[in-house]
């Protein structure tokens, strides 16, 4: 009884009680793990037969196919990341572990945001996707909603639990 009258104490003095943190697995690890961000993050990886190992022979010439007409991403842009970027079979904890390893170079939160917030290639895959092949199915609520939900993960300190 006690603590519904605290609650309700708070709530008429105008506080509301502190939100539990944002943390990797509550909504960016289902965006993560979507395949229109697995075609390009396991795009390089032999493990999981990515689309170097078996339609893309020639891994490096992307630019030829992936035009600046088709993807509206500047000449140069349309890079695959590196094999060790391949989440695939990695649950929240360690997709979050990840990303963090391997863009931890000087200041994390910056390189994250950065990458997260701002990469032409991340607008472009949930906001366009469009390939040679066609496009892949849209990632749930899109550019905006993934911001959104990167920012709170960003501002509530990156955590992986």
């Amino acid at each position: 009884m006690r603590m519904p009258l605290l609650f309700a104490v708070l709530l008429a003095a105008g506080a509301a009680p502190a939100a539990d943190p944002v943390k990797f697995g509550d909504a960016l690890n289902q965006k993560f793990h979507h395949p229109r961000c697995l075609q390009c993050h396991q795009f390089n990886s032999a493990a999981h037969q990515g689309r170097a190992y078996n339609t893309h022979s020639a891994r490096y010439l992307c630019d030829k196919c992936h035009s600046a007409n088709l993807t509206g991403l500047p000449r140069g842009e349309w890079i695959a990341p590196p094999e060790a970027m391949d989440w695939t079979s990695l649950n929240a904890q360690e997709t979050c572990r990840l990303i963090k390893r391997n863009l931890s170079r000087g200041d994390l939160a910056a390189n994250l945001r950065e990458h997260l917030l701002r990469d032409v290639r991340i607008r472009w895959a949930l906001d366009n996707g469009m390939t040679p092949g066609g496009r892949f199915p849209s990632v749930p609520g899109g550019y905006a909603e993934f911001a959104r939900q990167a920012r709170e993960w960003l501002d509530d300190g990156m955590l992986c639990e």
